[in-house]
């Protein structure tokens, strides 16, 4: 009997354990996949803000992990409004080089850009933040095409940033915790919180990819189960 249990030990429960594990790593890395194709940002290449730490790289969502949020006149009114997400989500993220931070924001918001670019650049690498001045026309036609039920407020800003993967699919978690489904509020810490976890997640999501196929192609990677 004794023996058994030196056996089962020795041999069974290793692999239970790595099957447990296994199973969790799965679940973990699968970050729900809510609207396939968002329209891609490079048709604003012309307008973006740009400084001699902006990126040579074009404007582009193809083939980046990008948090997109849409500030309208939040930085001429408040140039705290990105504090919870800069200093909560982009200093864990910045040294990905796929990973971006996009926010589009209304005309005469440049010198507000300009004077945050400077502050933040003691702290972080400000080259994977980038701004784009757009008409409020122009930004809800942007909005729209996240596929969301959401409205732009006035200003033509919304207080929700966005996931975008590198396949340009919007994606988002937490449906049972969060007041919606599709964004995360960043004046709310707690959404924060949400955020950096899922942005974990769709990290480990790629490199699982990578891992499986060797080199593996976003698209097909990003597909949502059909059920």
């Amino acid at each position: 009997m004794k023996k058994k249990i030196v056996l089962i030990s020795l041999f069974v429960l290793p692999v239970l354990i790595y099957l447990f594990f296994a199973s969790g790593v799965y679940n973990f890395a699968n970050l729900p996949l809510l609207t396939p194709e968002v329209a891609d940002i490079n048709r604003y290449a012309d307008q973006e803000i740009r400084t001699e730490t902006t990126p040579e790289a074009p404007l582009t969502f193809d083939d980046h992990i990008t948090l997109v949020g849409y500030l309208g006149d939040g930085l001429k009114s408040n140039e705290g409004y990105t504090a919870n997400l800069n200093l909560m989500i982009f200093k864990y993220f910045e040294r990905y080089t796929d990973f971006q931070l996009v926010l589009f924001v209304n005309e005469g918001s440049e010198e507000v850009i300009d004077n945050l670019r400077a502050e933040l650049s003691r702290i972080f690498d400000t080259s994977k933040m980038r701004f784009i001045v757009a008409s409020k026309q122009q930004t809800q036609e942007h909005f729209n095409t996240l596929g969301t039920s959401l409205s732009m407020m006035n200003d033509g800003g919304h207080p929700n940033v966005f996931v975008i993967d590198k396949a340009r699919a919007l994606r988002s978690g937490h449906e049972e915790k969060k007041a919606n489904v599709y964004g995360y509020d960043f004046t709310q810490a707690v959404e924060m919180g949400y955020l950096k976890d899922d942005v974990k997640i769709l990290l480990a999501e790629y490199r699982l990819a990578l891992k499986k196929n060797n080199n593996a192609s976003p698209k097909i990677e990003q597909r949502r189960d059909n059920k």
